[in-house]
């Protein structure tokens, strides 16, 4: 009787322990929050990308200073206010294709990132902190997003805007436009080419000949 006492116990108590180890692995979070715009900021690319756009900002304000240079010397110079206000609108065009490249160039390397460690840490869902209104701090991966992208290498390259691209296939089509001209074979001038179709039909004495004239 008593060694049944004692198993009743061992078998509650071995359910029990079973029922703990299922509840832990249920409790196992399967959505994770991430501070995208944390990640994009303090990351090393994110730093990169705001010192490329630095560089060019730079770049177009050295032109605008020679320019305005100029206009300080002579306010009346047309041509230097004609200038100023092209760099100014190219550069505007410029400067905004550059910084959606850069956006989309961190973003993707993000999003590869976030799938590669979603699927490598078995979550469900990983959701931006701005999307989630209220998280436990326990499952917030920013920290580990964020090494996990400084650990790439990403190499922003400069973007030419469509119109520049017009500009530049316009003046390489003109230049083979001339070129073409200039190799083409010369043909003979219509004016050094005999006119048949017109005889002197005039006499020695000016006057019109007639089949029955005798000179």
């Amino acid at each position: 009787m008593h060694i049944r006492f004692l198993v009743v116990p061992l078998i509650v108590a071995g359910c029990l322990l079973a029922a703990c180890q299922q509840s832990d692995t249920s409790a196992q979070p399967t959505l994770a929050v991430v501070d995208l715009a944390r990640v994009m900021r303090d990351s090393e690319p994110g730093k990169e990308g705001v010192k490329f756009l630095e560089g060019l900002q730079n770049e177009v304000q050295s032109k605008l200073n020679v320019v305005q240079k100029k206009l300080e010397e002579n306010p009346k110079d047309e041509a230097a206010q004609k200038e100023m206000q092209n760099i100014y609108v190219s550069a505007q065009q410029r400067l905004q294709a550059e910084q959606q490249n850069v956006v989309n160039v961190l973003y993707d390397v993000v999003q590869r990132t976030l799938n590669a460690y979603r699927v490598k840490k078995g979550y469900a869902v990983i959701l931006g902190t701005e999307a989630a209104l209220s998280f436990d701090s326990k499952i917030d991966v920013t920290k580990d997003i964020l090494e996990a992208v400084n650990g790439q290498k990403v190499d922003f390259k400069p973007v030419i805007p469509e119109n520049d691209k017009k500009s530049e296939s316009g003046v390489q089509g003109s230049a083979a436009d001339d070129t073409a001209k200039a190799n083409a074979p010369a043909t003979p001038s219509d004016a050094a080419t005999p006119n048949t179709a017109e005889t002197d039909t005039k006499g020695s004495d000016g006057k019109e000949a007639t089949p029955g004239d005798k000179k």
